[in-house]
């Protein structure tokens, strides 16, 4: 008589057999309670036997590891990543022998890598060795600058804000007490980025108004510099490092402007870009400045200041259409007429309008004369006035049939205009 065994064991069975066939093919991969296996010590072949290599061991050194980065690449595009970060923390353990400059530009390339393929874990490992090596440098007496920069570029390289700005921070500390004015509106306006990158437009902020101060301070110093500089590297989350351009007064006012626009700061954004207007006026940069009018009236907008608004957005106009920039007096004008049109202040809204549309005439700009005679019709339509507002979407109708555009659109503007005329009269 046979033995009789129950079903559930025969799957239990199975599964266990699964799993161990499962673990013995499959390789171990790396998670959170795993050791760094960048500070395994176990001896490698390639490990020197002494630590002070001579300029032959160094170079035969570099080239091997240089192949084992090749190495590590081949097995990442045949699709074996864990293969081949494997091969990366062997060639990132023995990099250290080449000197910290070297190890940390091997943890910032393979951390970029890390970070390309959402390898969580392998960056948690890079970021842990970097700190490590924070601590060593940050404890140097003098401190190695250059050395603080390289280690600057490679948190940033692994998207770790903390650390970044905690380097940058004894970077600017350094630069004050070495009274380098320069240095350290260079290290500002770094951090200022990374804080923008990161969008941490309030911390952004504080960064910038110090730089704003500090090159206002120092304006001949900022100016004489503005071109030779050793530009800082900087990047956020999820973007690469970049050059950072010498500091000037009017980046570090646009930034603040910005970032008091991002966190709806308006009065404060009001007040950055009217310095803006300032510097550009002393630097004989009309050209610069009916942008900032436009947005200085739209800051006033959004505070419900609609004098001020209308005030501003009438000066961006008159500053534009003496240097031709028709683009920028058509928007001012277009605005300030929203402006009223939302107050239902029609005899100035219609006025604005009849001014853009001289204007776009002026400029030809067929596509803006379209756009302000739909305006005007639109605005005579609230107004229930029906044979003006028919007359404008015509004119509008005929600019549409000449661009080949939106024609399908005025026909019905002016199908239901018809309609309502007919029920007036």
């Amino acid at each position: 008589m046979g033995i009789s065994v129950p079903i559930g064991c025969l799957l239990f069975c199975w599964l266990c057999a699964s799993s161990i066939a499962s673990a013995q093919t499959t390789p171990p991969g790396l998670d959170q309670f795993s050791p760094n296996p960048l500070e395994i010590t176990t001896p490698d072949p390639l490990t020197p036997t002494n630590e002070s290599l001579s300029s032959t061991q160094r170079d035969e050194l570099s080239v091997a590891l240089d192949g084992l980065n090749l190495e590590a690449l081949a097995k990442l595009q045949a699709g074996d990543g864990v293969g081949a970060f494997d091969i990366w923390f062997r060639e990132l353990r023995l990099r250290r022998y080449l000197g910290p400059a070297v190890e940390i530009a091997a943890l910032s390339r393979v951390g970029s890598v890390a970070w390309s393929n959402s390898k969580t874990i392998e960056l948690q490992f890079i970021t842990q060795r970097l700190q490590v090596i924070q601590k060593q440098v940050k404890s140097q007496v003098p401190v190695d600058i250059d050395l603080l920069r390289v280690l600057a570029a490679a948190f940033q390289q692994v998207r770790a804000k903390g650390p970044t700005i905690e380097v940058y921070q004894q970077i600017l500390d350094n630069a004050r007490q070495q009274q380098d004015i320069l240095a350290e509106g260079q290290t500002l306006k770094a951090m200022g980025l990374i804080h923008i990158n990161w969008l941490s437009y309030e911390k952004a902020a504080a960064v910038y108004e110090e730089l704003a101060s500090l090159i206002q301070e120092n304006r001949a110093l900022f100016a004489a510099n503005s071109v030779v500089s050793t530009p800082a590297v900087v990047a956020g989350n999820g973007a690469p490092p970049v050059a950072v351009t010498p500091p000037t007064e009017v980046d570090s006012l646009r930034q603040l402007a910005y970032v008091y626009h991002q966190s709806k700061q308006h009065l404060n954004a009001i007040a950055a870009r009217e310095k803006l207007v300032s510097v550009y006026m002393n630097l004989q940069n009309p050209s610069a400045v009916p942008p900032l009018k436009i947005a200085i009236a739209a800051d006033y907008e959004t505070l419900g200041q609609i004098n001020l608004a209308a005030q501003y957005y009438q000066e961006a106009y008159n500053l534009a259409v003496p240097i031709q920039q028709y683009g920028n007096a058509s928007e001012a004008l277009e605005k300030l007429a929203s402006l009223y049109r939302s107050q239902k202040q029609w005899e100035p809204t219609l006025r604005i309008y009849q001014m853009q549309l001289l204007l776009e005439e002026r400029a030809y700009n067929l596509y803006g004369l379209m756009n302000a005679y739909d305006n005007l019709g639109q605005v005579y339509q609230e107004m229930k006035t029906y044979n003006k507002a028919l007359e404008a979407y015509q004119k509008a109708l005929d600019v549409a049939k000449r661009l080949g555009h939106r024609q399908e659109y005025f026909d019905k503007k002016i199908l239901k205009v018809n309609k309502q005329l007919q029920r007036t009269s």
